[in-house]
Order: C-alpha cells, then sequence, then structure tokens
C-alpha cells in the first residue's frame, strides 16, 4: 500500500509536476532576465508606470508599496494595495512595465466587480484547507478502510477528495481571472501612452510566460486530484 502510494505519486504525480514547474518557472525567469535589459523608450520606473495608469484607469484609491523579494508582486483587494518588488518598482525596463500593467489589471477587476475574481477570492479559505486537510483526510480514509475493512473509511476518504476539488475549482478560476488581466495590461500599457509598438513583443512575451505558470498549476491541481481518485475507488473496487 506505501510502496504503491510513494513511487505512484512519484512517477505519474509529482515527477510530472516537478518538471512543468521548472519549465516554468525558467520560463519566467529567463523571459524576465531578458526584458529586464531591455529599457523602455519613455524611461519611466515601474512606480511612474504604475502611477499613470492608476491616473488613466480612475483608480485613485489604489495605494502603491514597494515590498522586498523577486518577482514578488501582487495586487491585494482587501486593501486596494498594489505591491511591487523593489526592481520592479525602480526599473525602466519593458519587464517592469509589463508586471506592473498585470498588477493593474487586477486592480481594475477588482475595480468593476469582476465575478470571476471575486469568486476566486471566496475560495481562498477552502482551497487552503483542502491543499492542506484533504490529502490527510484522504490517506485517513484508505487506512480505515485496509486497517478495518469498514465501509466509513471510503466515506471519509471521498470527503477528503471532495475538500481537495476546492484547489482544482480554485486553480480553474484562478487560469482564466489572471489571463484576462494580461489581455486587461496590455490595453492599459497602449491606452495610457505608456508603451510604444515596438516594445509590445516584449511585454506580450513577458505575461505570456507568466500565463503559462497558471496552466501548470491547474494541470497540476488536476492531477492530483485524479491520482487521490484512483486511490480511493481502485480501493473501493477491491475490496
Amino acid at each position: 500500500m506505501f510502496l504503491y502510494w510513494n513511487w505512484g505519486y512519484f512517477l505519474y504525480v509529482a515527477l510530472p509536476i516537478m518538471v512543468l514547474g521548472f519549465i516554468a518557472s525558467s520560463w519566467v525567469k529567463r523571459t524576465y532576465q531578458r526584458y529586464s535589459q531591455v529599457r523602455n523608450a519613455n524611461g519611466l520606473s515601474g512606480v511612474d508606470v504604475a502611477r499613470r495608469i492608476l491616473s488613466g484607469a480612475g483608480l485613485s484609491d489604489v495605494t502603491i508599496q514597494v515590498i522586498d523579494g523577486e518577482l514578488s508582486d501582487n495586487y491585494d483587494p482587501r486593501t486596494k494595495t498594489l505591491n511591487l518588488s523593489r526592481d520592479v518598482a525602480t526599473g525602466t525596463s519593458v519587464a517592469a512595465e509589463a508586471v506592473v500593467a498585470h498588477e493593474i489589471g487586477h486592480a481594475l477587476q477588482d475595480h468593476q466587480g469582476f465575478f470571476a475574481m471575486r469568486l476566486r477570492s471566496g475560495l481562498v479559505p477552502a482551497a487552503n484547507l483542502g491543499s492542506q486537510a484533504g490529502p490527510l483526510i484522504v490517506i485517513a480514509g484508505l487506512l480505515l478502510s485496509v486497517f478495518t475493512g469498514s465501509v466509513f473509511g471510503f466515506y471519509v476518504a471521498v470527503a477528503g477528495l471532495l475538500l481537495f476539488a476546492a484547489v482544482v475549482l480554485f486553480q480553474l478560476i484562478t487560469t482564466p481571472v489572471e489571463l484576462d488581466a494580461s489581455r486587461r495590461a496590455l490595453r492599459l500599457l497602449a491606452e495610457n501612452g505608456v508603451i510604444y509598438p515596438e516594445e509590445q513583443q516584449g511585454a506580450r512575451r513577458m505575461l505570456r510566460a507568466a500565463a503559462f505558470t497558471y496552466w501548470v498549476a491547474l494541470f497540476g491541481a488536476v492531477l492530483t486530484l485524479l491520482y487521490y481518485a484512483s486511490l480511493v475507488f481502485g480501493n473501493r473496487r477491491s475490496d
């Protein structure tokens, strides 16, 4: 049982996710490093770009904060805060303006009450609980089935499976939210005169690389759920 769990999980779930995760991370970092060396034609820093776009989009209630970390940029809808990593905030590159615009895309989603973004925010507690407790409950249910032969263990495992499904649902909603933010980013850059035509391809490549990470996260969640389901229902059929 445990040997099957360990090797099966490693070969069919963990290894593919690790490989794809490495590819996605490398692609983002490589693309960012490339376009962080390409100065934007306006010579505007990330903070300047943010101020111009926020003003043009009518997002006067959004504040800008500089934070530590590499590519740790995010928008916090609870405090209406645009958090920019130090390199992005001070950078005058195509990469910096693309990252800034993407996060402001989220701010615009929040301002306009974008349904998918609201739904994702509401799923955060369930997704966090599902990722932490779901697998443990599945394992507990399987162990109960093996050592007691009780049908109760099967239902416990199914409960864990349903709980982990919240993670998949969260990732399923996150992907279109992020892709929409990237589409908004390119439009915001153009509408506010921040980006020149010759810079658009670089910004698009930055956003495309980031999009791949969302697809990998979704794939990983689905693959993990399918693996747990195969254990739960496979064990049920063998009883």
